[in-house]
This record gives structure tokens, C-alpha cells and sequence, in this order.
């Protein structure tokens, strides 16, 4: 077998539910990959005082390469509950994606990518109606996600950044009202 080539990347990583001790960890790669700039953003009113949606939270590991303790975070991806409201009351629930962060030097790897595509199939096995997004319609809209027509955040938001994606086996109609934590 010699001259035989193996690309062993895919080998190299490892997607779990944030354990309660990554938390910190994972803090500090978004604050790494998005800056203080982010606590602007009106997505940060529906994640402050919020928890995430427990098991659906998910870090990828970069193992080391004969250190089995290392097992440094290159990636992350949460989903946090959220309401969608009427002048009456709540009438639905939905989960916010996001952040989506992924270490600078393992970037392009489409490390998000398979983040976002288990953050979303966990997300419909355990029933949740739909996930909602602030992001750019060109890369989510390979996953499904559609423009969130008839829904408003608490801030300024780009409206055309909206996005959903419905649970396949949800059959009601479109959610429309204020989002709200």
C-alpha cells in the first residue's frame, strides 16, 4: 500500500452538544471571530438575559494530533428560544440561530456549514416549528431558509436579512407578530 494518500481532516474533528463547561470556551470564540461589535446588533436583545435551548448548542473540536486532551473549540453554533407575539398574546414558538463561529484559521472548510445542517435537523427531531435567522439570503438560502415576511425583531434590523426555515412537518400557516425572548 505504499504512495497511498488519505485526507484525514474529516477525522480530525468532532461535533458535540456544548457541555456546560464549553460554555465559556465558545463564548470566547464568537467574541474572537465577531468582536464587541456584536453586542449592537438587535440579534443580542433576543440572546441577553436568555439561555440557550438546552442539547441544542453545538461545538466542533479540533482534535489534537497525539494529545488527547486537546480538544481546542474551532466551532460553534447555539439556538436560543424565542416568541413570536400578537397585540394578544404569544402565538408561537420559535428558536434563533445564532451566532455561527468558527475559528479564523479553519474557516472555508464548511465547518459552519455541517454546524448549522445538525443545529437544524436536532432542532425539527425535537419538534421546534422553526428557526429563525438575521443573515445573508445567499448562504442560507442553500439550507431552505426563506425571507421571514410579517415578523419584526425588538431593533433595526435589515428586513431583507430575515430569514425562516419551517419544520418540514409543520403544516400551519406562516408565523407573523413581534419576536420576543
Amino acid at each position: 500500500m505504499s504512495g497511498l494518500a488519505v485526507d484525514s481532516y474529516a477525522f480530525d474533528r468532532l461535533i458535540t452538544v456544548e457541555a456546560p463547561v464549553e460554555r465559556e470556551a465558545a463564548d470566547a470564540l464568537v467574541n474572537r471571530v465577531f468582536g464587541p461589535g456584536r453586542y449592537a446588533k438587535t440579534a443580542e436583545r433576543l440572546r441577553e438575559g436568555n439561555q440557550p435551548i438546552p442539547n441544542l448548542s453545538f461545538v466542533m473540536h479540533r482534535l489534537g494530533q497525539g494529545d488527547e486532551t486537546d480538544r481546542s473549540i474551532i466551532g460553534s453554533v447555539r439556538l436560543w428560544p424565542v416568541k413570536i407575539r400578537d397585540a394578544h398574546n404569544v402565538r408561537g414558538e420559535m428558536a434563533f440561530l445564532g451566532p455561527i463561529a468558527v475559528d479564523e484559521a479553519h474557516q472555508s472548510l464548511g465547518i459552519g456549514r455541517a454546524l448549522i445542517r445538525l443545529a437544524l435537523k436536532a432542532a425539527f427531531d425535537s419538534g421546534i416549528t422553526a428557526v429563525l435567522l438575521v443573515g445573508t439570503p445567499a448562504y442560507f438560502q442553500s439550507f431552505g431558509f426563506t425571507r421571514a415576511e410579517g415578523l419584526t425583531l425588538p431593533g433595526p434590523v435589515d428586513y431583507k436579512r430575515l430569514m425562516v426555515l419551517y419544520n418540514p412537518a409543520y403544516r400551519g400557516e406562516a408565523l407573523t407578530g413581534a419576536v420576543d425572548k
